[in-house]
C-alpha cells in the first residue's frame, strides 16, 4: 500500500499569509473537520435513534443497521484515504470530503426509509474516515514535535464540540420534526466546513514519502505493539454500544424522554472536549505506558456502569466517562510513538487505526442482532464494559516496556 502524502518538515516560524502560524490553522481545519466529519458523521446520529424509531421512519434493527453501516463506511474511508491521497492531494481530498459530508447530512433529510438513510449515513461515515485518518497526518506533518500534542487536542475537540451541540440541538429541533434536525445539523455543519477548508489551506505543500529500505527490511512489529494493536480493535467494539444506544436507553428504555436524553449526550461532548486534555495530563504525571491501561480500565467501568444501576448518579458516570474517550485515542497515538522509530509510524498508525476500524465494524455487525434478539440494552453495555477492560488488560505494560 502506498505511504501517505506528506509534507516538509515542520518548522516554528513557519507562518501563513494571515500571520497565524501554519499548525496552528491546521489544527483549527482539523478541529473543524472532525466536528463534520466524527461529531456529526458518525456521533450525532446518536441523538436521532429514538426519534427515527418513534416516527416508524425506521425499525429498532434497521436503526442498529444504518449505524452499521456508518461504521462500515467509516472503515473503507481510512482504508482508501492514503492511496487517494496520494493520487489527488490531502487538501483537495480533505475539503471534497469536508463538502460531501455536509451534503449527506441534507439529504437524510428526505424521509424515504431505510435503504435511503443506509446510502447517505454509509457515505458521511467515508468521509469520516478520510478526515479523521488525514487530518492527524496533516497534524503530524505540520506542527512542531514541541505543539503535538496541544494541536491533537484542538482537533479531537471539534469531535466533543460537534457532540455537545446536537445534543443541546437535536432535542429542540426534532420539535419541528426530523426534517428540520438533519437540515439544521448540515447548517451547522456548513459552518465548520468553511473553518475547516481555511485551515487545511495553511498546509504546506504534499509530496508522496519516499521509499526506505527499513520500511520493508526490518519489521516494526514488537510484542507490546502487537498487543496495542489488539487494544485498538476492542477499544473499538467498547464504544459501539454507547454510540448506537445510549440516548435510546436513556429516552425510551428508562422512559426518561428526549430531553434527558439529549442532556446526557450533550454531557458526553463536553467531556469529549475535556478528554484528550485531562488524558494528556494523567500521561505526563504517570507516563503513557501506565496511563493508558488505567485510562482504559476507566472507561471500561463507565461504559459497563448501567448494568449495576439506572439512578441518575450511575448514569452521569457513564455518560462523562465513555465521552473522555478521544483522549484515550490521543494517548494510544502517544503510546506508538513512544514504541515505534519514526520512519515506521506511517504504517503503524495505518494499521491502527485499520484495527480500530475493523473493531467498530465486528461489533457493528454484531450488536444490533443481538439487541434485537434480547431487546437488553443493559446486556449490550455489558459487552461494551468488558471489551474495553479487556484491552486495558493487552496494552498494560506487563513485560516491562516503558519506552
Amino acid at each position: 500500500m502506498s505511504e501517505p502524502a506528506v509534507a516538509a518538515p515542520p518548522h516554528e516560524a513557519r507562518g501563513s499569509a494571515d500571520g497565524w502560524p501554519a499548525w496552528r490553522r491546521v489544527a483549527l481545519g482539523g478541529g473543524g473537520g472532525m466536528f463534520i466529519g466524527i461529531g456529526l458523521g458518525r456521533f450525532s446520529y446518536t441523538a436521532m435513534v429514538p426519534a427515527l424509531i418513534s416516527s416508524k421512519e425506521l425499525t429498532t434493527l434497521e436503526a442498529g443497521r444504518v449505524g452499521a453501516i456508518n461504521i462500515a463506511g467509516f472503515a473503507l474511508g481510512a482504508l482508501v484515504s492514503v492511496p487517494l491521497s496520494t493520487r489527488v492531494g490531502a487538501f483537495r481530498l480533505l475539503a471534497f470530503a469536508a463538502v460531501l459530508s455536509v451534503l449527506t447530512l441534507a439529504a437524510s433529510a428526505l424521509p424515504l426509509g431505510f435503504a435511503w438513510l443506509g446510502v447517505w449515513r454509509g457515505l458521511v461515515g467515508v468521509t469520516a474516515g478520510i478526515i479523521m485518518v488525514l487530518s492527524l497526518a496533516l497534524i503530524a506533518s505540520t506542527a512542531p514535535a514541541a505543539r503535538r500534542p496541544v494541536a491533537a487536542s484542538f482537533v479531537f475537540a471539534g469531535v466533543g464540540l460537534a457532540i455537545f451541540m446536537t445534543g443541546v440541538l437535536v432535542p429542540r429541533l426534532l420539535a419541528g420534526g426530523l426534517q428540520r434536525a438533519w437540515l439544521g445539523l448540515a447548517a451547522c455543519g456548513l459552518a465548520a466546513m468553511v473553518l475547516a477548508i481555511w485551515g487545511w489551506q495553511a498546509a504546506p505543500e504534499t509530496r508522496p514519502a519516499p521509499a526506505r529500505a527499513t520500511d520493508h527490511d526490518a519489521s516494526p512489529w514488537t510484542w507490546p505493539l502487537r498487543f496495542l494493536l489488539a487494544g485498538h480493535f476492542f477499544f473499538s467494539v467498547a464504544i459501539v454500544p454507547h454510540t448506537l444506544y445510549w440516548v435510546d436507553y436513556l429516552a425510551r428504555g428508562l422512559g426518561l424522554g428526549m430531553a434527558a436524553g439529549g442532556f446526557h449526550w450533550s454531557l458526553v461532548g463536553l467531556a469529549s472536549a475535556a478528554g484528550p486534555w485531562s488524558m494528556a495530563a494523567l500521561g505526563l504525571l504517570l507516563g503513557t505506558a501506565w496511563a493508558l491501561p488505567l485510562s482504559f480500565v476507566a472507561l471500561g467501568l463507565g461504559i459497563g456502569a448501567p448494568i449495576l444501576s439506572g439512578a441518575s448518579g450511575v448514569l452521569l458516570l457513564s455518560s462523562i466517562l465513555f465521552g473522555a474517550q478521544p483522549g484515550l485515542s490521543a494517548l494510544m497515538a502517544a503510546r506508538v510513538r513512544d514504541l515505534a522509530d519514526s520512519q515506521h509510524m506511517p504504517r503503524l498508525m495505518r494499521a491502527m487505526i485499520l484495527a480500530s476500524a475493523a473493531g467498530a465494524v465486528v461489533a457493528g455487525a454484531v450488536l444490533p442482532q443481538l439487541y434485537e434478539l434480547t431487546q437488553s440494552h443493559v446486556l449490550i453495555f455489558a459487552i461494551g464494559g468488558g471489551a474495553m477492560i479487556l484491552g486495558g488488560l493487552l496494552v498494560a505494560p506487563w513485560g516491562g516496556a516503558r519506552r
